[in-house]
Protein backbone atom coordinates (compact mmCIF):
# COMPACT_ATOMS: atom_id res chain seq x y z
CA UNK A 1 0.00 0.00 0.00
CA UNK A 2 2.86 2.24 0.80
CA UNK A 3 4.30 1.44 -2.57
CA UNK A 4 0.93 2.49 -4.40
CA UNK A 5 0.75 5.52 -2.18
CA UNK A 6 4.31 6.67 -3.53
CA UNK A 7 3.05 6.15 -6.90
CA UNK A 8 0.47 7.84 -7.12
CA UNK A 9 2.45 10.74 -5.33
CA UNK A 10 3.87 11.37 -8.73
CA UNK A 11 1.15 11.50 -11.23
CA UNK A 12 -0.73 14.66 -11.39
CA UNK A 13 -4.58 15.49 -11.58
CA UNK A 14 -4.77 14.14 -15.06
CA UNK A 15 -3.06 10.58 -14.48
CA UNK A 16 0.57 11.45 -16.12
CA UNK A 17 3.77 11.94 -14.76
CA UNK A 18 5.14 15.02 -13.95
CA UNK A 19 8.51 15.59 -15.88
CA UNK A 20 9.38 18.29 -12.68
CA UNK A 21 9.01 15.04 -10.50
CA UNK A 22 11.97 13.00 -12.70
CA UNK A 23 15.42 13.39 -12.02
CA UNK A 24 18.30 11.25 -14.24
CA UNK A 25 16.23 8.68 -15.66
CA UNK A 26 18.48 6.23 -17.84
CA UNK A 27 17.32 6.90 -21.26
CA UNK A 28 17.42 3.44 -22.41
CA UNK A 29 14.84 2.44 -19.97
CA UNK A 30 12.25 4.35 -21.73
CA UNK A 31 10.09 2.62 -24.23
CA UNK A 32 7.73 5.23 -25.10
CA UNK A 33 6.21 8.59 -24.14
CA UNK A 34 7.18 12.41 -24.09
CA UNK A 35 10.00 13.43 -21.35
CA UNK A 36 11.65 16.45 -21.92
CA UNK A 37 15.47 16.32 -23.75
CA UNK A 38 17.16 18.50 -20.48
CA UNK A 39 15.78 15.26 -18.38
CA UNK A 40 17.52 12.33 -20.08
CA UNK A 41 21.06 11.44 -19.66
CA UNK A 42 23.63 9.54 -22.29
CA UNK A 43 21.43 11.08 -25.10
CA UNK A 44 23.61 13.61 -26.74
CA UNK A 45 26.36 12.15 -29.82
CA UNK A 46 29.81 12.99 -29.67
CA UNK A 47 31.33 13.81 -33.07
CA UNK A 48 35.04 14.16 -33.82
CA UNK A 49 36.09 17.82 -34.85
CA UNK A 50 38.34 18.64 -37.37
CA UNK A 51 40.73 21.34 -36.35
CA UNK A 52 43.55 21.98 -38.70
CA UNK A 53 45.83 20.30 -40.79
CA UNK A 54 49.76 20.17 -41.71
CA UNK A 55 51.03 21.11 -44.37
CA UNK A 56 47.91 22.62 -45.53
CA UNK A 57 49.52 22.66 -48.83
CA UNK A 58 50.73 19.32 -50.85
CA UNK A 59 51.57 17.42 -54.27
CA UNK A 60 49.70 14.71 -55.97
CA UNK A 61 52.49 12.71 -54.54
CA UNK A 62 51.41 9.87 -51.43
CA UNK A 63 52.08 12.37 -48.11
CA UNK A 64 51.71 11.64 -44.48
CA UNK A 65 49.65 14.77 -42.94
CA UNK A 66 49.05 15.22 -39.23
CA UNK A 67 45.12 15.96 -38.79
CA UNK A 68 44.43 17.82 -35.61
CA UNK A 69 41.25 18.39 -34.00
CA UNK A 70 39.42 15.94 -30.63
CA UNK A 71 37.52 12.89 -29.98
CA UNK A 72 39.64 10.49 -32.59
CA UNK A 73 39.06 7.03 -31.55
CA UNK A 74 41.21 4.34 -32.59
CA UNK A 75 41.03 3.99 -35.75
CA UNK A 76 38.87 6.68 -37.32
CA UNK A 77 38.50 6.13 -41.10
CA UNK A 78 39.75 9.37 -42.98
CA UNK A 79 38.78 10.87 -46.47
CA UNK A 80 39.54 13.80 -48.31
CA UNK A 81 36.86 15.18 -50.72
CA UNK A 82 37.13 17.54 -53.37
CA UNK A 83 34.25 19.88 -52.78
CA UNK A 84 34.84 21.30 -57.03
CA UNK A 85 34.56 17.74 -58.21
CA UNK A 86 32.36 15.68 -55.82
CA UNK A 87 35.13 12.92 -55.83
CA UNK A 88 36.01 11.21 -52.30
CA UNK A 89 39.72 9.86 -51.39
CA UNK A 90 40.12 6.93 -49.22
CA UNK A 91 43.51 7.59 -47.00
CA UNK A 92 46.11 5.21 -48.11
CA UNK A 93 46.91 4.55 -43.90
CA UNK A 94 45.50 5.92 -40.92
CA UNK A 95 47.64 6.16 -38.06
CA UNK A 96 45.63 6.78 -34.13
CA UNK A 97 48.32 9.15 -32.48
CA UNK A 98 46.15 10.50 -29.94
CA UNK A 99 42.41 11.80 -29.26
CA UNK A 100 43.59 15.18 -30.83
CA UNK A 101 45.61 14.26 -33.79
CA UNK A 102 46.26 11.67 -36.67
CA UNK A 103 48.72 10.44 -39.26
CA UNK A 104 47.48 10.47 -42.60
CA UNK A 105 49.07 9.43 -45.75
CA UNK A 106 47.29 10.01 -48.92
CA UNK A 107 47.67 10.31 -52.67
CA UNK A 108 45.46 13.02 -54.31
CA UNK A 109 45.71 12.86 -58.03
CA UNK A 110 43.94 16.03 -59.05
CA UNK A 111 45.20 19.82 -58.25
CA UNK A 112 42.86 22.02 -56.69
CA UNK A 113 42.41 24.30 -53.61
CA UNK A 114 38.64 22.87 -52.25
CA UNK A 115 39.54 19.65 -50.46
CA UNK A 116 37.68 18.90 -46.95
CA UNK A 117 38.98 16.22 -44.78
CA UNK A 118 35.73 13.82 -42.51
CA UNK A 119 37.07 11.88 -40.17
CA UNK A 120 34.78 9.37 -39.43
CA UNK A 121 34.79 7.11 -35.66
CA UNK A 122 34.37 3.42 -35.25
CA UNK A 123 30.85 4.61 -33.89
CA UNK A 124 29.68 6.30 -36.83
CA UNK A 125 30.22 9.39 -35.55
CA UNK A 126 31.75 11.64 -37.92
CA UNK A 127 33.31 15.38 -38.28
CA UNK A 128 33.79 17.30 -41.36
CA UNK A 129 36.35 20.31 -41.65
CA UNK A 130 35.59 23.69 -43.61
CA UNK A 131 36.04 24.04 -47.16
CA UNK A 132 39.32 24.86 -48.89
CA UNK A 133 40.81 23.04 -45.81
CA UNK A 134 43.87 21.30 -47.95
CA UNK A 135 45.30 22.37 -51.30
CA UNK A 136 46.79 20.77 -54.09
CA UNK A 137 49.44 21.64 -56.28
CA UNK A 138 52.28 20.95 -58.12
CA UNK A 139 55.53 22.54 -56.75
CA UNK A 140 58.05 24.40 -58.81
CA UNK A 141 59.75 22.67 -61.35
CA UNK A 142 63.27 24.07 -62.71
CA UNK A 143 64.14 24.33 -66.24
CA UNK A 144 67.33 25.19 -66.14
CA UNK A 145 69.87 22.88 -65.35
CA UNK A 146 71.60 21.97 -62.16
CA UNK A 147 75.35 23.10 -62.07
CA UNK A 148 77.60 25.59 -64.15
CA UNK A 149 75.67 28.61 -65.28
CA UNK A 150 78.91 29.06 -67.49
CA UNK A 151 82.21 31.00 -67.38
CA UNK A 152 82.35 34.99 -67.10
CA UNK A 153 84.64 37.93 -67.40
CA UNK A 154 85.54 39.10 -63.41
CA UNK A 155 84.77 42.37 -63.35
CA UNK A 156 81.73 42.34 -65.04
CA UNK A 157 79.06 45.33 -64.74
CA UNK A 158 75.97 43.74 -66.14
CA UNK A 159 74.16 40.53 -66.99
CA UNK A 160 75.64 37.74 -65.49
CA UNK A 161 72.99 34.59 -66.04
CA UNK A 162 69.31 33.84 -65.79
CA UNK A 163 67.58 30.91 -63.98
CA UNK A 164 63.94 30.03 -64.72
CA UNK A 165 61.41 27.82 -63.19
CA UNK A 166 57.73 26.58 -63.57
CA UNK A 167 54.82 27.22 -61.60
CA UNK A 168 52.39 29.52 -59.44
CA UNK A 169 53.90 33.05 -59.43
CA UNK A 170 57.61 32.24 -58.57
CA UNK A 171 59.63 33.72 -56.19
CA UNK A 172 63.42 33.57 -56.73
CA UNK A 173 65.90 33.56 -53.58
CA UNK A 174 69.26 32.84 -52.41
CA UNK A 175 69.28 29.50 -49.80
CA UNK A 176 72.98 30.26 -49.31
CA UNK A 177 75.15 33.14 -48.74
CA UNK A 178 77.42 33.05 -51.64
CA UNK A 179 75.76 34.76 -55.22
CA UNK A 180 74.76 37.47 -53.46
CA UNK A 181 78.05 38.07 -51.25
CA UNK A 182 80.18 40.73 -51.86
CA UNK A 183 83.15 39.27 -50.82
CA UNK A 184 82.46 36.06 -53.06
CA UNK A 185 80.42 36.02 -56.55
CA UNK A 186 79.00 39.69 -55.80
CA UNK A 187 75.82 39.58 -58.16
CA UNK A 188 72.16 40.54 -57.00
CA UNK A 189 69.47 37.80 -58.11
CA UNK A 190 65.61 39.52 -59.59
CA UNK A 191 63.61 37.56 -57.15
CA UNK A 192 60.62 38.29 -59.82
CA UNK A 193 62.69 37.38 -63.39
CA UNK A 194 65.79 35.14 -61.89
CA UNK A 195 67.91 37.32 -63.57
CA UNK A 196 71.36 36.71 -61.81
CA UNK A 197 73.39 40.62 -62.33
CA UNK A 198 76.22 42.42 -60.69
CA UNK A 199 78.18 45.78 -60.94
CA UNK A 200 81.61 44.08 -60.65
CA UNK A 201 81.42 39.90 -60.60
CA UNK A 202 83.99 38.40 -58.20
CA UNK A 203 84.11 41.06 -56.32
CA UNK A 204 87.83 42.34 -56.02
CA UNK A 205 89.61 38.61 -56.92
CA UNK A 206 91.93 38.77 -59.78
CA UNK A 207 92.15 35.58 -60.34
CA UNK A 208 89.73 32.82 -61.24
CA UNK A 209 87.20 31.44 -58.84
CA UNK A 210 83.97 28.96 -58.75
CA UNK A 211 81.29 30.18 -56.72
CA UNK A 212 78.59 27.20 -55.96
CA UNK A 213 75.30 28.32 -54.35
CA UNK A 214 71.73 27.60 -53.95
CA UNK A 215 68.53 29.09 -55.24
CA UNK A 216 64.97 28.33 -53.72
CA UNK A 217 61.95 28.61 -56.18
CA UNK A 218 58.73 29.68 -53.92
CA UNK A 219 55.33 28.89 -55.53
CA UNK A 220 51.98 31.37 -54.47
CA UNK A 221 51.24 28.27 -52.54
CA UNK A 222 54.48 28.58 -50.52
CA UNK A 223 55.62 24.92 -51.76
CA UNK A 224 59.56 24.97 -52.52
CA UNK A 225 62.31 23.56 -55.07
CA UNK A 226 65.60 24.47 -54.32
CA UNK A 227 68.93 23.66 -57.48
CA UNK A 228 72.15 24.12 -57.10
CA UNK A 229 74.23 26.23 -59.44
CA UNK A 230 78.08 27.59 -59.94
CA UNK A 231 79.71 30.75 -61.62
CA UNK A 232 83.19 30.57 -62.20
CA UNK A 233 84.86 33.81 -62.82
CA UNK A 234 87.60 34.09 -65.86
CA UNK A 235 90.16 36.87 -66.27
CA UNK A 236 91.47 37.70 -70.01
CA UNK A 237 94.73 37.17 -70.69
CA UNK A 238 94.43 37.25 -74.32
CA UNK A 239 97.51 38.31 -76.83
CA UNK A 240 97.53 39.65 -80.20
CA UNK A 241 99.82 40.62 -82.97
CA UNK A 242 99.15 43.92 -85.24
CA UNK A 243 99.58 45.51 -88.15
CA UNK A 244 98.86 49.35 -88.64
CA UNK A 245 99.36 51.08 -92.09
CA UNK A 246 97.78 54.97 -92.47
CA UNK A 247 96.41 56.10 -95.58
CA UNK A 248 99.06 56.97 -98.59
CA UNK A 249 99.88 59.96 -99.86
CA UNK A 250 98.06 61.54 -102.84
CA UNK A 251 99.81 62.30 -105.97
CA UNK A 252 100.85 66.26 -106.91
CA UNK A 253 99.60 67.73 -109.92
CA UNK A 254 100.27 70.55 -112.20
CA UNK A 255 99.35 72.63 -114.92
CA UNK A 256 102.60 72.73 -116.22
CA UNK A 257 103.88 69.79 -118.79
CA UNK A 258 106.04 68.82 -115.85
CA UNK A 259 105.90 65.24 -114.03
CA UNK A 260 104.73 65.60 -110.85
CA UNK A 261 106.12 63.62 -107.53
CA UNK A 262 104.49 60.09 -106.14
CA UNK A 263 102.54 60.44 -102.79
CA UNK A 264 104.39 58.70 -100.17
CA UNK A 265 103.27 55.36 -98.39
CA UNK A 266 101.27 55.67 -95.59
CA UNK A 267 103.02 54.80 -91.94
CA UNK A 268 103.47 50.81 -91.50
CA UNK A 269 103.66 49.22 -88.16
CA UNK A 270 103.75 45.73 -87.10
CA UNK A 271 104.40 43.46 -84.19
CA UNK A 272 103.55 40.25 -86.39
CA UNK A 273 106.77 37.91 -86.66
CA UNK A 274 107.78 39.09 -83.48
CA UNK A 275 106.53 39.57 -79.79
CA UNK A 276 102.92 39.31 -79.36
CA UNK A 277 101.04 41.84 -77.85
CA UNK A 278 99.35 41.47 -74.44
CA UNK A 279 95.18 42.88 -74.02
CA UNK A 280 93.81 43.93 -71.17
CA UNK A 281 90.71 42.61 -69.37
CA UNK A 282 88.14 45.22 -69.18
CA UNK A 283 89.99 47.99 -71.76
CA UNK A 284 88.20 49.14 -75.02
CA UNK A 285 90.71 49.24 -77.61
CA UNK A 286 89.99 51.98 -80.34
CA UNK A 287 90.72 51.24 -83.90
CA UNK A 288 91.28 54.42 -86.62
CA UNK A 289 91.84 54.03 -90.21
CA UNK A 290 93.11 56.35 -91.83
CA UNK A 291 91.89 57.78 -95.58
CA UNK A 292 94.11 58.41 -98.45
CA UNK A 293 95.13 61.80 -99.15
CA UNK A 294 93.25 63.18 -101.77
CA UNK A 295 94.05 64.14 -105.77
CA UNK A 296 94.52 67.21 -107.30
CA UNK A 297 92.98 68.72 -110.35
CA UNK A 298 94.98 69.72 -113.25
CA UNK A 299 94.06 73.13 -112.20
CA UNK A 300 95.55 72.93 -109.17
CA UNK A 301 99.59 73.27 -108.88
CA UNK A 302 99.47 72.03 -105.17
CA UNK A 303 100.94 69.04 -103.21
CA UNK A 304 98.85 65.79 -103.49
CA UNK A 305 97.18 65.82 -99.76
CA UNK A 306 98.26 63.94 -97.23
CA UNK A 307 97.20 60.51 -95.75
CA UNK A 308 95.43 59.95 -92.46
CA UNK A 309 96.76 58.29 -89.38
CA UNK A 310 95.87 55.07 -88.45
CA UNK A 311 96.13 53.87 -85.06
CA UNK A 312 95.13 51.23 -82.25
CA UNK A 313 95.10 52.82 -78.74
CA UNK A 314 94.01 51.60 -75.70
CA UNK A 315 94.35 53.20 -71.58
CA UNK A 316 96.95 50.26 -70.89
CA UNK A 317 99.16 50.98 -73.81
CA UNK A 318 101.24 53.40 -75.56
CA UNK A 319 99.47 54.30 -78.57
CA UNK A 320 100.40 52.30 -81.40
CA UNK A 321 100.05 55.22 -84.65
CA UNK A 322 101.16 54.94 -87.90
CA UNK A 323 101.33 58.45 -89.66
CA UNK A 324 99.61 59.54 -92.63
CA UNK A 325 102.02 59.32 -95.73
CA UNK A 326 103.14 62.65 -97.49
CA UNK A 327 102.03 63.98 -100.74
CA UNK A 328 103.69 64.19 -103.90
CA UNK A 329 104.97 67.52 -105.11
CA UNK A 330 103.69 69.60 -107.54
CA UNK A 331 105.63 70.47 -111.01
CA UNK A 332 106.15 73.60 -112.44
CA UNK A 333 107.88 74.74 -115.94
CA UNK A 334 110.32 76.81 -114.83
CA UNK A 335 111.94 77.45 -111.78
CA UNK A 336 112.06 74.90 -108.53
CA UNK A 337 109.68 72.04 -108.50
CA UNK A 338 107.53 71.76 -105.33
CA UNK A 339 109.08 69.38 -102.38
CA UNK A 340 107.45 66.28 -101.75
CA UNK A 341 105.31 66.48 -98.25
CA UNK A 342 107.03 64.45 -95.06
CA UNK A 343 104.93 61.72 -93.71
CA UNK A 344 104.90 58.11 -92.86
CA UNK A 345 106.66 57.79 -95.81
CA UNK A 346 107.43 61.06 -97.55
CA UNK A 347 105.79 62.36 -101.19
CA UNK A 348 108.00 62.26 -104.15
CA UNK A 349 109.89 66.11 -105.23
CA UNK A 350 107.86 67.67 -108.47
CA UNK A 351 109.52 67.86 -111.29
CA UNK A 352 110.47 71.39 -113.98
CA UNK A 353 111.06 71.41 -117.59
CA UNK A 354 113.44 74.98 -116.80
CA UNK A 355 116.09 72.41 -115.85
CA UNK A 356 116.61 73.85 -112.48
CA UNK A 357 117.78 71.30 -109.52
CA UNK A 358 116.96 71.46 -106.23
CA UNK A 359 113.77 70.19 -105.04
CA UNK A 360 113.81 67.27 -102.57
CA UNK A 361 111.59 64.89 -101.81
CA UNK A 362 109.34 64.96 -98.19
CA UNK A 363 111.30 63.15 -95.50
CA UNK A 364 109.76 59.82 -94.23
CA UNK A 365 108.99 59.70 -90.47
CA UNK A 366 111.43 57.15 -88.67
CA UNK A 367 109.72 57.20 -84.37
CA UNK A 368 111.82 56.58 -81.13
CA UNK A 369 110.35 53.22 -81.41
CA UNK A 370 111.22 50.16 -83.46
CA UNK A 371 110.64 49.48 -86.61
CA UNK A 372 111.03 52.35 -88.36
CA UNK A 373 107.28 53.71 -90.37
CA UNK A 374 108.79 54.57 -93.85
CA UNK A 375 110.95 56.22 -96.10
CA UNK A 376 111.43 59.66 -97.89
CA UNK A 377 110.13 60.40 -101.23
CA UNK A 378 112.65 60.71 -104.07
CA UNK A 379 114.75 63.98 -105.12
CA UNK A 380 114.70 65.77 -108.66
CA UNK A 381 118.33 66.66 -109.47
CA UNK A 382 117.97 68.43 -112.79
CA UNK A 383 115.32 69.20 -115.01
CA UNK A 384 113.88 67.50 -117.37
CA UNK A 385 110.71 67.47 -116.37
CA UNK A 386 110.60 64.53 -114.74
CA UNK A 387 108.72 64.22 -110.81
CA UNK A 388 110.33 61.80 -107.84
CA UNK A 389 108.69 59.04 -106.78
CA UNK A 390 106.86 58.65 -103.40
CA UNK A 391 108.66 56.84 -100.49
CA UNK A 392 107.54 53.22 -99.64
CA UNK A 393 107.75 51.13 -96.16
CA UNK A 394 110.31 48.83 -97.82
CA UNK A 395 112.68 51.96 -99.73
CA UNK A 396 112.71 55.21 -100.66
CA UNK A 397 111.48 56.47 -103.77
CA UNK A 398 113.38 56.71 -106.99
CA UNK A 399 114.61 60.38 -107.91
CA UNK A 400 113.71 62.28 -110.91
CA UNK A 401 114.25 60.06 -114.31
CA UNK A 402 113.36 57.22 -112.40
CA UNK A 403 109.97 57.95 -111.23
CA UNK A 404 109.02 55.00 -109.52
CA UNK A 405 107.98 54.61 -106.11
CA UNK A 406 110.00 52.72 -103.15
CA UNK A 407 108.48 49.37 -102.79
CA UNK A 408 106.09 48.29 -99.72
CA UNK A 409 106.28 45.22 -97.39
CA UNK A 410 105.33 42.23 -97.79
CA UNK A 411 103.18 40.62 -94.53
CA UNK A 412 101.61 37.33 -94.22
CA UNK A 413 99.08 38.55 -91.03
CA UNK A 414 96.22 37.21 -92.91
CA UNK A 415 97.51 34.12 -93.36
CA UNK A 416 98.45 34.97 -97.37
CA UNK A 417 101.70 37.34 -98.19
CA UNK A 418 99.73 41.08 -98.79
CA UNK A 419 102.22 44.10 -99.52
CA UNK A 420 101.11 47.01 -97.79
CA UNK A 421 102.34 50.66 -98.09
CA UNK A 422 104.00 51.61 -101.47
CA UNK A 423 105.21 54.70 -102.58
CA UNK A 424 103.10 56.41 -105.61
CA UNK A 425 105.22 56.66 -108.78
CA UNK A 426 105.71 60.38 -110.61
CA UNK A 427 103.94 60.74 -113.70
CA UNK A 428 103.36 63.36 -116.66
CA UNK A 429 100.20 61.71 -117.78
CA UNK A 430 97.18 60.69 -116.17
CA UNK A 431 97.61 59.99 -112.40
CA UNK A 432 96.18 56.44 -110.55
CA UNK A 433 94.03 56.17 -107.75
CA UNK A 434 95.80 53.25 -105.08
CA UNK A 435 94.17 50.54 -104.28
CA UNK A 436 92.38 51.18 -100.36
CA UNK A 437 93.43 48.79 -97.26
CA UNK A 438 96.80 49.16 -98.74
CA UNK A 439 98.12 52.44 -97.50
CA UNK A 440 100.17 53.06 -101.02
CA UNK A 441 100.95 56.23 -102.52
CA UNK A 442 98.90 57.73 -105.50
CA UNK A 443 100.54 58.88 -108.42
CA UNK A 444 101.94 62.01 -109.39
CA UNK A 445 100.34 63.63 -112.48
CA UNK A 446 101.63 65.92 -115.43
CA UNK A 447 99.19 68.62 -117.57
CA UNK A 448 95.62 68.29 -117.78
CA UNK A 449 95.75 65.65 -115.85
CA UNK A 450 94.81 64.76 -112.07
CA UNK A 451 96.58 62.60 -109.90
CA UNK A 452 95.75 59.29 -108.20
CA UNK A 453 94.43 59.40 -104.63
CA UNK A 454 96.27 57.32 -101.56
CA UNK A 455 95.34 54.18 -100.72
CA UNK A 456 92.71 54.32 -97.57
CA UNK A 457 94.50 52.08 -94.33
CA UNK A 458 94.00 49.23 -92.65
CA UNK A 459 94.23 47.66 -88.90
CA UNK A 460 94.66 44.19 -88.16
CA UNK A 461 94.42 42.21 -85.28
CA UNK A 462 95.41 38.28 -85.10
CA UNK A 463 94.23 36.72 -81.86
CA UNK A 464 94.46 33.22 -81.09
CA UNK A 465 90.19 32.52 -81.57
CA UNK A 466 89.79 31.62 -77.89
CA UNK A 467 90.35 34.79 -76.53
CA UNK A 468 88.68 36.08 -79.62
CA UNK A 469 85.15 34.84 -78.14
CA UNK A 470 85.97 36.56 -74.93
CA UNK A 471 85.40 39.86 -76.30
CA UNK A 472 82.79 41.82 -74.79
CA UNK A 473 82.45 43.78 -77.64
CA UNK A 474 83.60 44.95 -81.47
CA UNK A 475 82.20 47.92 -83.78
CA UNK A 476 83.55 49.37 -87.12
CA UNK A 477 83.62 48.02 -90.75
CA UNK A 478 85.62 44.86 -89.89
CA UNK A 479 85.67 41.32 -90.98
CA UNK A 480 86.93 38.32 -88.99
CA UNK A 481 87.98 34.95 -90.38
CA UNK A 482 89.62 32.01 -89.19
CA UNK A 483 93.46 31.19 -89.76
CA UNK A 484 94.01 27.86 -88.55
CA UNK A 485 93.55 28.11 -84.28
CA UNK A 486 93.46 32.05 -84.49
CA UNK A 487 91.15 34.81 -86.20
CA UNK A 488 91.65 38.00 -87.89
CA UNK A 489 90.15 40.91 -87.79
CA UNK A 490 90.70 43.39 -89.84
CA UNK A 491 89.25 46.91 -89.92
CA UNK A 492 88.59 49.04 -93.24
CA UNK A 493 87.03 51.85 -91.12
CA UNK A 494 86.95 53.19 -87.52
CA UNK A 495 85.79 51.06 -84.75
CA UNK A 496 86.95 49.49 -81.80
CA UNK A 497 86.86 45.84 -79.87
CA UNK A 498 86.90 44.79 -75.84
CA UNK A 499 87.50 42.24 -73.89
Amino acid sequence: MTKARNLSDLLDANGKVDNDDIANIDASKIISGDIAAARLTLATETKPTVSSVSPSTITNDATNITITGQDFTAIPRVDIINTATGIWYSANTVTHNSATQLTVNVTLPVDAGTYRIRVENPDGLAGLSSANFLTVSDAPTWTTGAGSLGSVLGNTNGAVATVAATGDTIVYSEVTNVLTNASLANCSLNSSTGAITSTDFDGSSTSPRTHTFTIRATDAQGQTTDREFSLTSVYFTGTAYYLVVAGGGGGGSSRAGSGSGGGGAGGYRTNFGGSAYTLGQGVTYTVTVGLGGVHRTHSQSHHGGNGGNSSFTGSDITDIVSTGGGGGGYAVNSGVGANGSSGGSGGGAGGSNGGVTGSTGGAGNTPSTSPSQGNSGGNVTNGGGYGAGGGGSGAAGDNGSATAGGVGTSNSITGSAVTYAAGGTANSGAGVDATDGTGNGGTGAGQENTSGTGGDGVVILRIATSDYNEKTGITGTYTASAVGSDTVVKWTASGNISF
